[in-house]
């Protein structure tokens, strides 16, 4: 899990540069996520978030963080920390989110409203949920707008995304699993078809994955499952929203994967992630099925959250993001990144 998570730092934060084009256009949101943000030890990650509303005075936003240390499973949950800031009317909020650069000293730029830092300590990485701790935004409340810039000096990482298709309508309580309609709603459209392949027959296809041959390419997905605020970065424990995937053929009648000439090889294995993470072929195929699709292949993925879990109106959401690194172009790790075609 090590070396895999940190070949796939950069997924998460920049999945937004490759938003589905029916995500919900860019309008002020009374919720935003954050996919990725880290306070590495060699890692900046700068944050703004601007303020479309008419609040004359200073209006609450809360911050919640879901972080976990670099090294960590997929099956290990992520720490809470949460707090509050402030923001008026035409107002915009910029800070390193570790609190390792002083931007309102080191720009001189005059702001005196306040954000909210991590200071749960170094070496970890999550995900960061905004909202304007209160109902859907209306005149003389927060109309919120974000986006990162996240620069690793020792990995050679530099990120820049925006919020745009992260976010959710919802209000009260924020729900990241409400259907996106392409004008409203929360991050991931409909679910895809039920598959009938035993062992996932609760599940749903929403998801089609590709690969490139491997060694020369290095295909893995870093994976978020979605619910609640609350429950994908709880309070009270260490935890977060678990989901299960696998790989199925692209009826989901049956576990496995396809190589380059459209044969299937049958065999899957579930793997289990919490808060977030990073999964491979390795842990959704058996032996055979992972050898006969090493060239390149397909399959569709086959992904089950609870509404226990996640809290959430609507099962099996998660949003999904591929990362392929390969040294065939330059030498050096290139690292080519894009959110999950949505079945």
């Amino acid at each position: 899990m090590n070396k895999t998570f940190k070949k796939t730092l950069l997924v998460a934060a920049v999945a937004a540069l490759s938003a589905s084009a029916s995500m919900a256009s860019e309008t002020g949101k009374t919720n935003l996520m954050f996919p990725y943000v880290s306070s590495g030890a060699n890692a900046y990650t700068f944050l703004t978030i601007s303020n479309g509303g008419t609040q004359s005075t200073a209006a609450t936003v809360h911050f919640i963080y879901g972080m976990k240390a670099t090294t960590a499973t997929n099956a290990t949950g992520c720490e809470h920390g949460d707090g509050n800031g402030t923001l008026t009317a035409n107002d915009v909020l910029q800070f390193e989110m570790s609190n390792k650069l002083n931007l309102v000293t080191a720009l001189a730029n005059g702001d005196t409203n306040n954000s909210f830092p991590w200071t749960g300590g170094a070496d970890k990485a999550g995900f960061l949920l905004l909202n304007n701790d209160g109902p859907a935004p209306i005149a003389g409340q927060n109309s919120l707008y974000g986006s990162a810039v996240v620069v690793d000096t020792a990995s050679g990482l530099r990120l820049a995304y925006s919020t745009q298709g992260f976010n959710t309508d919802s209000s009260q309580a924020p729900d990241y699993t409400i259907n996106n309609t392409g004008v409203a709603g929360g991050p991931e459209p409909l679910n895809g078809a039920t598959p009938t392949a035993t062992g996932l027959t609760t599940a749903s296809l929403n998801h089609q994955l590709t690969w490139y041959a491997t060694p020369t390419v290095s295909t893995s997905w870093f994976v978020i499952p979605l619910g609640t605020e609350a429950l994908m970065s709880p309070s009270s424990s260490v935890g977060g929203v678990t989901g299960s995937f696998s790989m199925t053929s692209s009826d989901g009648a049956t576990g496995g994967a396809y190589d380059m000439k459209e044969a299937f090889s049958s065999g899957a294995l579930s793997t289990t992630v919490t808060c977030y993470g990073t999964i491979t072929r390795d842990l959704m195929l058996q032996s055979t099925a992972l050898a006969n699709s090493a060239k390149g292949g397909m399959a569709s993925l086959a992904t089950t959250v609870t509404t226990a879990s996640s809290g959430g109106v609507n099962a099996n959401k998660a949003m999904v993001f591929q990362n392929q690194s390969t040294t065939a172009i330059n030498g050096s790790a290139t690292n080519f990144i894009n959110r999950a075609a949505h079945r």
